[in-house]
């Protein structure tokens, strides 16, 4: 008898293991986000263009305003661009959340933190850099 009161116990067991600890990588594009911003970057121009909305020096120069004057920063887990072209993205092609992740191959909570606290929180930062919620691009 105690050996039929196991089997379900084992069979549960299976189930968790399966669905929390074998994990399978989900974000496995060989393109992560920081290259996917650097192939149209070092592409096509016209390409570039469709895929955030400017062009390759207006990107660039963005970039350097946005560091110089409202102190973003590279960090750990995202450059400089990457963080950029995240919200240009979204603004250019209505992207959702589940797009944006795939496209940069991050985990949900890299991108939500960064986009709603780094870029529309007028409070976050030490210049109060909600820079995109105050200025049109």
């Amino acid at each position: 008898m105690a050996a039929l009161a196991a089997v379900p116990d084992a069979q549960t067991a299976a189930e968790y293991a399966a669905t929390y600890l074998i994990k399978e990588p989900m974000y496995d594009s060989i393109l992560t986000g920081a290259a996917w911003v650097q192939e149209p970057l070092n592409g096509h121009a016209t390409r570039f263009y469709e895929a955030f909305g400017m062009a390759k020096p207006v990107f660039s120069r963005l970039c350097h305003e946005l560091e110089d004057h409202c102190g973003l920063r590279n960090s750990k887990p995202l450059g400089l661009g990457e963080k950029v072209a995240f919200y240009l993205r979204i603004c250019r092609t209505g992207d959702s959340h589940g797009d944006i992740r795939e496209r940069f191959q991050r985990v949900p909570g890299t991108i939500s933190t960064y986009v709603h606290t780094y870029l529309l929180d007028d409070h976050h930062t030490e210049h109060g850099i909600g820079f995109f919620s105050r200025h049109s691009i």
